[in-house]
């Protein structure tokens, strides 16, 4: 039977292709050092039967850089090993990976359960599911028996956040799979926590995703998003990218490969100073509480606190921040302070916020790369002014 795209699957993920076999590179040698950056848009063949062939992706990533393109073939072969995954699939934004996932795989009257305790885009995505036929179910993700709840009510996609924003509180990973054991394709958020510092997929998850735009990009300058996972789902969210056209364009797709060179030398000392800063925080008694997996290890590079004083108190100290960048998003070399009921969890009401497990008033540090004693002296002096 002949196939057509959108509906076969990409010669470049079958197995091949995919990320345990390593990226679809030019045989030519010698090889550039770098990957080279190619910003067309179309290639030009010697007759017909080199465009169906390409057409009918015999030849991966050139025929349309909506179907795919060279450099977003050699990240994704680095992404999935990375993640330990059979293949990876790179998007526009992270939010445009966490679309395609219910959207990839998921049919009219299908059901999708995702983690009360999410990030603010997640929860505005599920609310509009039932637009498109998809109902889905809300639920502690933090209760165990939640799971069989969602899978008796005829969940077959859940969807989790572990770390989750802006708390770090994290799951356990190892008993959920135990608990769904196959029943329902299990998807992680694990923005927070990135490879190799976490690796949901060794649990036996099916899917982790990233909103690559944080830690993964890690300078501030790319907005992007991943999908990861067993190549059977994969195939599936491709056809989904393909057709919505969310796919990670050249520029940024080399230059987040060039990211994930530095990523752990950039991960783990983030990691270690967010620990002292929340460990000091947590001492001070300018402070309310601190937000801080501190049980955990490696915990990540986020600390939320709440400053003694309520909101005013918080702006106050916001806005005394000098180091410290006041900005949205996460996950790069600067550290950067928002505040969640102002950005991130903007869309969450007064009742939701009685079960996200923070408060109105809470101000989330994602830790950069300034340096321990700097970063601890900013903050220093930004609580002193919460008490004027």
């Amino acid at each position: 039977m002949t196939r057509l795209p959108p509906f076969g699957t990409p010669a470049w993920l079958e197995a091949e292709h995919c990320g345990l076999h390593g990226a679809v590179e030019g045989e030519a040698a010698p090889s550039p050092v770098a990957p080279p950056l190619d910003r067309t848009t179309t290639w030009a063949f010697k007759d017909r039967e080199g465009v169906r062939a390409a057409m009918f992706d015999a030849s991966p990533g050139r025929f349309y850089p909506r179907y795919g393109h060279p450099s977003l073939i050699g990240l994704e072969a680095e992404l999935a090993r990375l993640e330990g995954a059979e293949a990876c699939l790179a998007f526009a934004s992270g939010m445009a990976a966490i679309a395609a996932v219910p959207f990839g795989l998921l049919d009219q009257g299908g059901k999708y359960a995702y983690a009360a305790a999410c990030y603010g885009g997640t929860h505005a995505l599920a609310s509009q599911l039932r637009r498109f036929g998809i109902e889905a179910l809300r639920f502690d993700a933090f209760e165990l028996d939640a799971f069989d709840r969602v899978l008796d009510s005829g969940a077959t996609l859940i969807h989790v956040e572990s770390p989750v924003n802006p708390t770090g509180r994290q799951l356990d990973l190892e008993a959920i799979v135990a608990r769904v054991a196959g029943r329902a394709i299990l998807c992680c958020d694990g923005t927070l926590l990135p490879p190799p510092l976490q690796r949901p997929l060794e649990y036996g998850f099916d899917l982790v995703l990233h909103s690559a735009t944080k830690f993964l990009g890690g300078h501030s300058d790319i907005l992007a998003g991943v999908v990861s996972g067993r190549l059977e789902w994969i195939v599936k969210i491709e056809k989904w990218r393909r057709t919505s056209g969310g796919i990670l364009g050249p520029d940024e797709a080399w230059l987040l490969r060039r990211s994930l060179a530095t990523l752990e030398l950039r991960a783990r000392p983030q990691n270690d100073v967010a620990r002292a800063l929340a460990t000091w925080l947590a001492a001070d008694p300018r402070v309310e509480r601190v937000h801080y997996p501190f049980e955990r290890s490696p915990a990540g590079a986020l600390v939320t606190f709440e400053c003694r004083g309520g909101e005013a108190a918080m702006t106050r100290v916001y806005d005394a921040l000098r180091v410290v960048r006041r900005a949205v998003s996460l996950g790069g070399v600067e550290s950067l302070a928002s505040i969640p009921i102002d950005t991130s969890h903007v869309m969450y009401s007064d009742e939701d916020f009685a079960t996200l497990g923070f408060a109105r008033h809470a101000l989330r540090l994602s830790v950069g790369l300034e340096g321990l004693e700097v970063l601890r002296q900013d903050l220093d002096e930004a609580l002193s002014a919460s008490s004027g």
